[in-house]
């Protein structure tokens, strides 16, 4: 049993405490919330729950370092990540994936949302001391191949579910590299309570693609040799599309947002109650060097999440650094708003809200100590790190 007092403690399940005291099990279970404790083994200035790193993709750990340069485009970075995939040997592979989920354990992440695209990174998942949620992700152009590609990717999802016990589901790529006749496949396949991500509005090349049929990601499918006669958004925006695709009984999480407009989100929250909004702003800055909408989706009480999107396209899987930039672009968004964004909607999105992402008795949330932070005015900057309590 181990008692900790802290300054300010954000639970996730009402307003924020102060001078609060917390007792949990060996096993990290909560099993009280109390007053300040006379006996107390730690005080911390501000304790939160653990971090849900809602969307990454551990199999491309392997990139770490090899777009350094960076804001080349989405369609630069499309063609480098195409050419570079599979060019190294599965050892290799396999100890850069370790390396970031232990990364991501040290940076207090609980639970990932993790984009795969094939098993390579099951092995890793099921020796690990985080949750992870695998979205087996399937993309393809070509119709004919439709049903072929998401029977791969049903295979793929049983095979981590049942060989390696992690749960599992489908999920499209982007708008711009699914066919209709692929998308109408997977819908289809998805379980009434089954957890779905798509990339979407990520960057002006996939607009231009998307409604105008033109832009160099556009050329650049159309010289690879791509099928482009079904694709899945064709003559409108993106968003448009998927408000009428995307199934409304299923948790359905919408990553990057970058070029989102106002009108679109409302929209959005109008018609899809189990929406989620996931930044990954360091990876927006490295590719496209532009903000998500952050502070509109603050303004219309959008259920956001916080992803670090890969190594390839991030220096670090480091949920405090993503809140850092949030914080310093937005300083009015306040922190509490900032930490539910990481923890409890993450892990609603994922379907563990029963067991973390709010500090309640019986839950094993894992508490974080954010060190470098005032109780009394709460602010990330980059002097803050994080100390896992339990």
């Amino acid at each position: 049993m181990k008692k900790i007092n802290v300054g300010l403690l954000i639970t996730n399940d009402g307003v924020p405490l102060h001078q609060a005291g917390v007792i949990v099990d060996r096993n990290g279970r909560v099993m009280e919330i109390c007053n300040w404790l006379q006996d107390a083994d730690v005080e911390a200035e501000v304790v939160v729950p653990g971090f849900v790193n809602a969307h990454t993709h551990l199999e491309l750990s392997y990139l770490k370092g090899v777009f350094l340069e960076g804001k080349k485009g989405m369609t630069a970075f499309i063609r480098e990540m195409i050419r570079q995939r599979g060019m190294v040997d599965d050892p290799v592979q396999q100890e850069a994936m370790l390396k970031a989920d232990e990364e991501m354990f040290s940076e207090g992440i609980v639970a990932v949302g993790d984009i795969s695209n094939t098993l390579a990174s099951a092995e890793v998942k099921s020796k690990s001391k985080i949750y992870y949620h695998t979205f087996v992700e399937l993309s393809g152009l070509d119709p004919e191949k439709a049903k072929d590609i998401t029977s791969r990717g049903i295979d793929m999802v049983k095979t981590f579910r049942e060989k390696y016990n992690l749960p599992a589901s489908l999920s499209p790529h982007a708008p711009y590299s699914v066919s209709a006749a692929l998308m109408n496949s997977l819908l289809s396949s998805l379980y009434y309570d089954d957890p779905l991500t798509i990339h979407v509005q990520e960057s002006e090349d996939e607009l231009q693609f998307c409604k105008l049929s033109s832009g160099p990601l556009f050329d650049y499918f159309s010289s690879a040799g791509f099928h482009l006669n079904d694709v899945l958004v064709n003559g409108t925006r993106p968003m448009d599309a998927l408000l009428k695709l995307l199934p409304r009984s299923n948790r359905c999480q919408l990553v990057h947002n970058t070029f989102t407009t106002e009108d679109e989100i409302l929209a959005a929250l109008h018609t899809h109650p189990q929406l989620f909004w996931c930044l990954c702003i360091h990876a927006n800055q490295m590719i496209t060097g532009h903000h998500p909408p952050a502070e509109l989706l603050y303004k219309h009480h959008a259920m956001v999440t916080v992803g670090t999107d890969s190594l390839a396209s991030n220096h670090r899987l480091s949920i405090v650094r993503e809140l850092t930039a949030i914080h310093s672009a937005w300083p009015h968004i306040p922190f509490a708003d900032l930490i539910k964004w990481s923890s409890f909607n993450g892990a609603k999105l994922l379907g563990i809200d029963h067991l973390c992402g709010s500090v309640r008795t019986g839950m094993k949330p894992g508490l974080l100590h954010l060190k470098g932070i005032s109780a009394d005015n709460p602010r990330f900057s980059e002097h803050v790190s994080v100390e896992r309590l339990c």
